[in-house]
């Protein structure tokens, strides 16, 4: 029995995609949330992101901004910036870090050794994911905030000098 798929390949037309993509930025810029409110919606979406939180991140971004009443729009645009393949080197910095901080002692039984290894990795790892995600979300938050700063005195500039 022969079996046939149609398959239709549209062309993604890059101009109405860049179009509708600036639209959306627009309306988050013009949105009625305070530009502190809008850097710490994307802080958290961007500390739940850097955590070892796989498949978590979206649901508990989203719970913790309605919790902390946090501009929801930017939790949503950072957990699609730091998307899983931008966040893997991060994850091995943190491995890095936290090996640094806690290398394993060496012990003269292998059930000893191996049990060392995985409380140094374990214990290493959460900790220097912890502090590159702190690290990494004060430097977001930041950049965000000055972006909206920068734009809000922008609109202030042009609306004083139109009238």
């Amino acid at each position: 029995m022969e079996m046939k798929v149609a398959v239709s390949l549209n062309p993604i037309q890059l101009p109405k995609l860049l179009a509708t993509a600036r639209e959306k930025v627009a309306s988050l810029l013009n949105a009625e949330a305070s530009a502190h409110n809008q850097a710490m919606g994307f802080a958290l979406g961007t500390f739940i992101s850097l955590l070892p939180t796989p498949g978590l991140n979206f649901a508990l971004s989203l719970l913790l901004a309605n919790w902390f009443r946090l501009h929801k729009a930017t939790v949503l645009l950072s957990l699609a910036v730091w998307n899983v393949f931008v966040t893997a080197p991060f994850m091995a910095l943190s491995y890095r870090l936290g090996s640094w901080l806690f290398p394993a002692s060496a012990t003269a039984s292998v059930t000893e050794q191996w049990q060392a290894q995985v409380i140094s990795f374990v214990q290493g790892f959460l900790v220097g994911n912890l502090i590159v995600a702190g690290v990494v979300t004060a430097v977001s938050y930041a950049i965000v905030l000055l972006i909206f700063w920068l734009l809000q005195e922008k609109r202030r500039k042009q609306a004083t000098s139109a009238s």
